[in-house]
């Protein structure tokens, strides 16, 4: 069969079947609509029903996006804050220092100058400091430097602007030193360590009669000419004897590994 015998034999069907809606009644009529959507309605619902899942699914995608845009922002956010609240923490301990150092220099018995700690070597974490004064501020060696709590060393090379602090547990920064409420009298000093932990100090040629007892604190003796009396060193760790003499270790008074403000001692209040 030709395609143009299908053509016109779908045309007369065609014809034939409007032909015969048109001749139908009313009633009839509508029972064919009836029948015509009955068929469709299933086609209509499907599309409809994926019509709304389309919707629900980009207003899905919608409200994520929404949801991450908000949890970016939310932690954007929380990190400021966090930086705030730790900046503010550093300024309001950096307050409560500087505070107490303020309180400190009217009830301190020497004419001090207040210094900060710009510097730290690690391999000689224990032994020396660099501070911010020199002797354009009138620093000069062999000052004792010390903090509220008690003796951390004293001056060693200084410059115009800066100077180098030997601590107390370097074993070349010698304190002469008693026990206090005690006629003991010895020599403080650090042991050199091989780990990078803190060295040893101790209280050397006391007597083998001591018998120290551990918290009883270690003062200097104010002997020698560099460090004047009557400055907490420590306390009494272990009191031990030995062939010759007896020795005690010590608990610093000062934390020598967070120190950030000194004082140094340039002369003696009258």
């Amino acid at each position: 069969m030709t395609n143009r015998r299908v053509a016109i034999i779908s045309i007369v069907v065609f014809m034939v079947l409007v032909g015969l809606v048109l001749s139908l009644s009313p009633h009839n009529m509508r029972r064919v609509q009836a029948g015509f959507l009955g068929i469709i309605s299933p086609f209509l619902k499907t599309g409809s029903t994926m019509e709304k899942k389309y919707r629900d699914f980009r207003e899905g995608l919608r409200t994520l996006e929404q949801l991450e845009e908000q949890n970016k922002r939310l932690t954007v956010a929380n990190k400021e804050l966090s930086a705030t609240n730790q900046t503010l923490r550093g300024l309001e301990a950096e307050n409560n220092r500087l505070r107490n150092a303020l309180g400190y220099i009217p009830r301190a018995l020497f004419n001090v100058v207040p210094a900060r700690i710009i510097a730290r070597d690690a391999a000689t974490w224990y032994s020396t400091v660099t501070i911010d004064r020199g002797s354009a501020q009138g620093i000069k060696a062999d000052m004792p430097v010390l903090t509220e709590e008690g003796l951390v060393g004293k001056t060693s090379i200084v410059s115009e602007h800066s100077s180098t602090v030997v601590l107390i547990a370097d074993e070349t920064c010698r304190v002469a030193a008693k026990i206090e409420g005690s006629r003991e009298q010895g020599i403080v000093r650090g042991e050199r360590t091989s780990s990078s932990s803190m060295p040893q100090i101790s209280l050397n040629f006391l007597s083998k009669q001591a018998d120290l007892k551990p918290g009883q604190k270690v003062i200097t003796s104010g002997v020698g000419g560099v460090f004047p009396g009557d400055v907490v060193i420590g306390a009494i760790r272990e009191f031990k004897m030995r062939e010759l003499d007896g020795y005690a270790t010590i608990v610093p008074a000062v934390d020598l590994t967070t120190l950030e403000d000194v004082f140094v001692v340039n002369s003696i209040r009258k």
